[in-house]
């Protein structure tokens, strides 16, 4: 039986911080499915749900709201109980037609926070990995692993890993395209200013064999550098999603 819990299920012990469970009330929890985001990033939509909103009392519930279609991520029903919830997802639950998008948070890495009827239907996507294929496309690979091909000439052609884009979930089209350059906006996402978000100052690379760092300015911390994979561009003179 161990065996068998131990495929379907993960140790409470074993557990990633995003999962937010006690530690020692039971031994096992929902493990994420395979999906867009890594599983130390994400948060198996049933323990969202049941243990951090609230939606349903146990599995049961959550179970019967998915089948319902209740529940939408990016503007799509999701009936895995298991599907993993990560940075930037809108989540909406249309009976009482509430959203919220997953954000950086200090002590869970992530957390769910409310968001108006207004702003669920963008999201920021960072891009992840930028390769040609064939024919002579661009392919952009993107943080929740969505891919766009674009033709080598456009401007989504010219950017680079690490830079953003804001994409309207209805539309199925790109609003805006934003460089990690300075003068632009990040969202710190890692390391021990993560969830604030300042003024991009500059990027350099200190060491050949170190990741490159990018310089920040706010004005509660002043300016500070972070590894430059933490960094994910929400704006330029002010952010285009509510950041607490």
């Amino acid at each position: 039986m161990a065996r068998k819990g131990g495929r379907r299920a993960l140790k409470r012990l074993a557990a990633p911080i995003t999962y937010r469970v006690p530690r020692k009330t039971g031994k096992w929890v929902v493990k994420a499915s395979p999906g867009p985001h890594p599983a130390d990033k994400s948060i198996p939509l049933a323990i969202l749900l049941r243990d951090v909103l609230g939606i349903a009392k146990n599995l049961r519930e959550v179970r019967y709201i998915l089948r319902k279609g209740y529940v939408k991520i990016d503007g799509r029903p999701i009936t895995d109980y298991k599907w993993p919830a990560g940075l930037m997802d809108v989540i909406e639950l249309t009976p009482v037609n509430r959203f919220y998008r997953i954000l950086p948070a200090k002590k869970y890495l992530i957390q769910p926070v409310e968001i108006g009827a207004e702003e669920s239907s963008i999201k920021p996507l960072r891009i992840k990995v930028k390769t040609m294929v064939k024919g002579g496309k661009i392919q952009l690979t993107m943080h929740d692993g969505r891919n766009f091909l674009v033709e080598p000439e456009t401007d989504l052609a010219k950017l680079r890993p690490g830079d953003s884009i804001i994409y309207d979930l209805v539309k199925k089209e790109v609003l805006e395209t934003l460089p990690l350059s300075e003068g632009y906006l990040g969202l710190v996402t890692g390391g021990s200013k993560i969830g604030v978000v300042g003024e991009i100052k500059g990027i350099r690379k200190p060491d050949p064999l170190k990741p490159k760092l990018v310089k920040l300015a706010t004005d509660l911390y002043g300016e500070f550098e972070t590894i430059f994979d933490y960094v994910f561009v929400v704006g330029r003179d002010k952010p285009y999603i509510n950041i607490p």
